[in-house]
């Protein structure tokens, strides 16, 4: 049986009322147009358009040059605006709960703040010693439903799904370090093990985004005893989910 937290926290694509889809489909937001470096770059436009000189009675060349002039405009607005319209903050908030979002932002996972913003997010993760956080982030920001779709709809998703995720890798993380050491008789990296386990089980990161926490935190407190038997569904779990994940980060 595959198992994942019970809510990612994901906006599906297709479900925002029609204002804010046209909303989102604007290409140029009001700010952009707005901001000192299109004002900055209008403004060295209109200089070069005057010191230009003109021929007179050259009417096709006026019209040719006026053309040239709205192009010039056109490529200097849709340059700046591109660059400020795509981020990851979206300022969509849920005014309601349910059960698949909670009421933090959207935030969007095309933008290029948007692997900052996760970095920074679960950085209180743990994660066993010597195991790389990158690796399990990078497998998150690379993941399929992390991308536009074919239409090139963007995906979004809110914190508590990004935490939930990263804390679902480091649960697989830590029972992969546990079952090494515990294949070792290495009494000290069990210990270990099973402490980094238990944190995570019992963090809000996981309670807050998959309903088996309880079942997590009753495996952590069986290897705290040295015991290496498994709750209920927990191992069918592990070998379902947790394949490619347990040694992902692990030293090489």
């Amino acid at each position: 049986m595959r198992h994942k937290p019970k809510s990612y926290f994901v906006r599906h694509r297709g479900s925002q009322p029609i204002d804010e889809l046209l909303a989102s489909a604007n290409p140029v937001l009001p700010a952009a147009l707005e901001s000192t470096e299109l004002a900055a770059a209008l403004d060295r436009l209109g200089e070069r358009i005057v010191a230009r000189r003109q021929t007179p009675g050259v009417r096709h060349g006026r019209r040719l040059a006026t053309a040239v002039t709205f192009a010039a405009v056109a490529l200097v607005v849709a340059a700046v605006a591109a660059g400020a319209m795509v981020t990851t903050h979206t300022g969509f908030f849920p005014k309601v709960a349910g059960t698949e979002n909670d009421t933090s932002e959207f935030l969007r996972t095309d933008a290029p703040d948007f692997p900052p913003l996760v970095r920074k997010l679960v950085r209180d993760i743990p994660f066993p010693p010597g195991y790389s956080r990158q690796a399990y982030i990078s497998r998150y920001l690379n993941a399929p439903t992390m991308k536009p779709d074919a239409n090139g709809v963007p995906n979004t998703v809110q914190a508590a799904g990004i935490k939930g995720t990263i804390g679902f890798f480091s649960l697989c993380a830590w029972r992969g370090y546990w079952l090494k050491a515990h294949a070792s008789s290495d009494a000290s990296a069990q210990a270990v093990g099973a402490s980094g386990l238990l944190q995570v089980a019992s963090s809000e990161a996981v309670k807050k985004s998959d309903t088996w926490w309880p079942k997590y935190v009753a495996l952590a407190r069986n290897e705290a005893r040295g015991d290496a038997s498994w709750p209920p569904d927990l191992q069918r779990w592990y070998a379902v989910n947790c394949t490619g994940l347990a040694d992902l980060g692990s030293p090489k």
